[in-house]
This record gives structure tokens, C-alpha cells and sequence, in this order.
């Protein structure tokens, strides 16, 4: 399997992705009062605009680097093509999928009624009694949205501009949005210049055709409560950690202690080691009385010592004998003292009667206990 048959599925994942967390801010972005939002220089609505009408379908990409949109012809290009067209556009816009399907005003009727004043507290269930009165089809079949013009307090009646579109018609925009791999939240009649609203919203996302408002209410009310519980869950497990943290630092409060006492502990021990190391060297070395008495039985009294040098374990003698090749054999036989061996060669004094001698011996380590 090549990179190219791994594309497509990619693809529909991130769109798939991307489309569910748009529609998941956009959720969230319709419990804000829209006056906020505009104090913030956000608008709270899609910025990408699909516009539908008697020509081609166009796609408009706002682009905050550019005073005009970007303008982007669909007609003409199969469907992959067409998304990987608009899915490019967007990229590099740094836009979202999200887009407000947008009527031609020849796509819909437009007409203004006079009702009395008092039938401003309902004026969705008198309009729906009127709409098969002004066009030729059914309440079901038609989607409608309603703005008051002007009121007219001393006649006490009030204008009423109404906008009549078939779900039809509606339908066919949403469908043509999806197919360019767009995801739609608005379909929109944009009004004329100098009108009081610039656009009409005849639907709405997660409104459905009619989508009563009590059931948008409680979906609104269930995500607040998602929200809620989030923050909740998070706030426990916060609040757990931090009740770990204090169980922590006590056991290292009563520890501290103890492992003060277990260092004190083993200083105590190795100070107690070096002691007895020091006593035990001091034991296993011989006293310089002994290493005297030990070398005045072996040199014969004929022979002189004028220098003794005791280095650890290892005595040094100078000095003169008749003959003084007889010491080795003197110390080979001591219960003291082994490997002899002289340092320089024996020399003859200036008499011409003895010897002179270095010679080296080694003291014999006592037998293991």
C-alpha cells in the first residue's frame, strides 16, 4: 500500500476531526451573548461565505491580511477536486471548514404585513397561520424567518418584514456546502445596502428545519453541564493531588529524624572501624624492643651495628662483621626475621680486618587467627 491510497482516508479523518471541534466551539460560542462577542472584535458567527444563486456556486474566504475576500469559483470540478480546492484555499487562510450558506435573493420570497401591536408577543404562531395565505405551500414545506420594520404606536399596528424559503432550497445549498468538504452553520439571505440588518438567518445549526426553541434550550443547558462536570472532575483530581502532596511531605517530616539518627548511626560506626583498624595494625606490628632483642641474638658479638632503620616491616642494619655473609644464614634461621638481602656489596674496612655491611630484612607476618 503506497502514500497515495493512504491520502484519502488521512483526509477524511482531519476532516472528520476538524469538523467535529468546529462544531463543538461553535456550540459553545452560541451560549455567548453576541454583544460580548463584539466587545471582544469577535463577531461569533463563520466567516467563509457559500454563495448560492442562479450562476455558479462561489466560495468567499475572508482573509484578515486582505481588504476583500477571497473569491473562489466551484462549478466545473469533480467533487475530490472541488475539496482538495477548497481544503487548500483554507489552509493557507489560515480559515476553518465552518461557512454561511448565503441565498440569492431570487431564491426566496420576501413581502412586509401590518399587524396590530399586541401581536408582537406572538408573532411566530400568527406567521405560520399566514404563510399559506402568501405562497403556495405548506408550513412544512417552508422555512421562514421574521424582523420587525417599524412600529407604529398612534395607529397601533407594527411592519413586519417576513422571508419565506423552501426546505428544498435549503436543503440544496446545505448539500451543495458538504460537498465542497464544507460544514455549514448558517443559511443566510443577505440584504440590500442601507436595510437595518445586513443579513436574514433562516437557519441555524443544530436547529434543524424546526427545531423547537425549549429542546435547543435543554441541549445548551446539557453542554453547560458537560462544561461543569469537567471542571468538577478536574477540580477532585486537583484537589487528590494536593492531598497526596501534604501525605508526602508528613512522611518526610517523620522521616527526617530518623534518617538523621541512622546517619549519626553509621558515622558513629565508621569512626568505631577506623578505631579498631588503627588498634589492629598497631597490634600486628612488632615493638622496636623486640626487633632489638631478636637482632642481639643474631649478630655475634663480634661484629658491630652502627645504624638500625625500621621502616613498617622491613629493618635495614649497617654495619661491620669478621664475616658477613654468615648473618644471612643467621637470619634465615630466626623466628623473626626473613629474606635477607644485602643493599651494596660487602666491602672490606679501612683495617682490613672486617666487613662492611647493608643488609635488609623483613619482618614475618603473624599466622591468621
Amino acid at each position: 500500500m503506497n502514500s497515495a491510497s493512504l491520502s484519502r482516508p488521512t483526509i477524511a479523518a482531519g476532516q472528520l476531526i476538524r469538523r467535529g471541534v468546529s462544531w463543538w466551539l461553535a456550540e459553545l460560542a452560541e451560549l455567548v451573548p453576541h454583544q460580548l462577542l463584539r466587545l471582544f472584535g469577535q463577531s461569533g458567527e463563520t466567516t467563509s461565505v457559500l454563495q448560492l444563486g442562479a450562476g455558479e456556486p462561489v466560495l468567499l474566504v475572508s482573509d484578515r491580511r486582505q481588504a476583500n475576500p477571497i473569491v473562489l469559483p466551484l462549478a466545473g470540478f469533480g467533487e475530490h477536486e472541488r475539496r482538495m480546492r477548497v481544503q487548500s484555499v483554507l489552509r493557507s487562510h489560515r480559515a476553518d471548514d465552518t461557512v454561511a450558506v448565503s441565498l440569492d435573493r431570487s431564491l426566496v420570497f420576501e413581502t412586509s404585513i401590518d399587524l396590530p401591536s399586541a401581536a408582537e408577543g406572538s408573532l411566530d404562531a400568527i406567521l405560520r397561520h399566514q404563510i399559506e395565505r402568501l405562497v403556495p405551500l405548506s408550513v412544512a414545506e417552508t422555512c421562514f424567518a421574521y424582523r420587525i420594520i417599524a412600529r407604529m404606536p398612534a395607529a397601533g399596528t407594527l411592519k413586519v418584514g417576513l422571508t419565506i424559503a423552501k426546505n428544498a432550497t435549503i436543503e440544496a445549498g446545505l448539500a451543495a456546502a458538504k460537498a465542497a468538504g464544507l460544514n455549514p452553520r448558517l443559511v443566510i439571505v443577505s440584504r440590500p445596502e442601507g436595510a437595518p440588518s445586513d443579513r436574514v438567518v433562516l437557519w441555524r445549526a443544530g436547529n434543524g428545519m424546526a427545531e423547537a426553541t425549549g429542546r435547543r434550550r435543554l441541549r445548551h443547558a446539557l453542554e453547560i453541564a458537560a462544561i461543569v462536570f469537567a471542571f468538577l472532575a478536574y477540580g477532585l483530581y486537583v484537589h487528590r493531588l494536593d492531598r497526596i502532596r501534604d501525605d508526602l511531605k508528613t512522611r518526610i517530616d517523620h522521616a527526617k529524624p530518623v534518617a538523621a539518627a541512622v546517619q549519626s548511626l553509621a558515622q558513629q560506626v565508621g569512626e568505631t572501624n577506623e578505631a579498631l583498624t588503627f588498634f589492629q595494625r598497631r597490634r600486628n606490628e612488632v615493638s622496636p624492643l623486640a626487633i632489638l632483642d631478636e637482632l642481639t641474638r643474631l649478630v655475634p658479638t663480634d661484629s658491630w651495628v652502627k645504624q638500625l632503620v625500621a621502616r613498617g616491616r622491613t629493618v635495614e642494619i649497617d654495619g661491620s662483621s669478621p664475616r658477613a655473609s654468615d648473618l644471612v644464614s643467621r637470619v634465615e634461621s630466626s623466628a623473626m626475621f626473613e629474606n635477607p638481602r644485602f643493599r651494596s656489596p660487602i666491602t672490606l674496612s679501612p683495617d682490613g680486618k672486617s666487613e662492611r655491611f647493608d643488609l635488609s630484612l623483613d619482618i614475618k607476618a603473624e599466622p591468621a587467627p
